[in-house]
């Protein structure tokens, strides 16, 4: 018995529902980037940006918390995703740190509202995330190597993404220069003890790496130089 096909009214409306909540949540990243995300204003704000009622959106979400908070689960996901496909391959921990670090940044230069959404949430600093695991992951096969002196990897782990979440600030406050990204990531594997002219080199290598391999791999990646 051949199962039963699916009505074409109901494929056409849930893919309208499903391409409505996805135009919804990238007027909420639009307009809640660096911004206070609460309060009737910013609905507003995001149902005017997005074009529609206030019915339409409370159609799709409870609350903008809700929305927010989704907003968030899928971003984190997403990029979870796309820097496993340029940096997991990787073996040489110096480069996957390097590799790792750049692809917040150049994701930030290239989507200056991803930027502002996820350092005004904190989205780069869960304790028990899957990226601070890979981070300190990293370090421990840094230090194992004797590539990295770190005295803490944990304490190194926080200094990484205390300097990842500032150069996004910086990125998306106007810095969008390649040369800050290399500059910054050099500087950050020189803290871990890399000499300075390898971690220019390893900085600029990763770099070069990203922007031919991302093209392919990265669904958000442009030009960046």
């Amino acid at each position: 018995m051949e199962p039963a096909r699916e009505d074409h009214r109901v494929r056409v409306g849930r893919e309208r529902r499903t391409r409505m909540r996805a135009h919804l949540l990238q007027s909420i990243l639009t307009v809640c980037a660096g911004r206070k995300l609460t309060g009737p204003t910013v609905i507003e704000d995001v149902v005017r940006h997005a074009k529609v009622s206030r019915g339409t959106f409370y159609r799709h979400f409870d609350t903008l918390d809700e929305a927010v908070t989704q907003l968030a689960f899928e971003l984190a996901e997403q990029m979870t995703f796309d820097i496993f496909n340029v940096y997991d391959i990787l073996d040489d921990p110096v480069m996957r740190t390097a590799t790792g670090f750049q692809t917040f940044l150049a994701r930030a230069w290239i989507d200056p509202d991803w930027g502002g959404f996820i350092t005004h949430l904190g989205l780069m600093d869960g304790e028990h995330g899957l990226i601070s695991s890979k981070v300190k992951g990293d370090i421990r096969k840094g230090v194992t190597s004797g590539d990295y002196t770190v005295v803490s990897v944990d304490l190194a782990a926080d200094l990484l993404m205390g300097a990842k979440h500032e150069a996004i600030r910086r990125i998306i406050s106007g810095g969008r220069d390649p040369a800050y990204i290399r500059g910054v990531t050099a500087m950050v594997l020189g803290s871990f003890g890399v000499s300075p002219e390898k971690a220019k080199q390893v900085a600029a290598q990763a770099f070069q790496r990203l922007v031919t391999e991302a093209p392919g791999r990265v669904s958000w990646w442009r030009p960046i130089e």
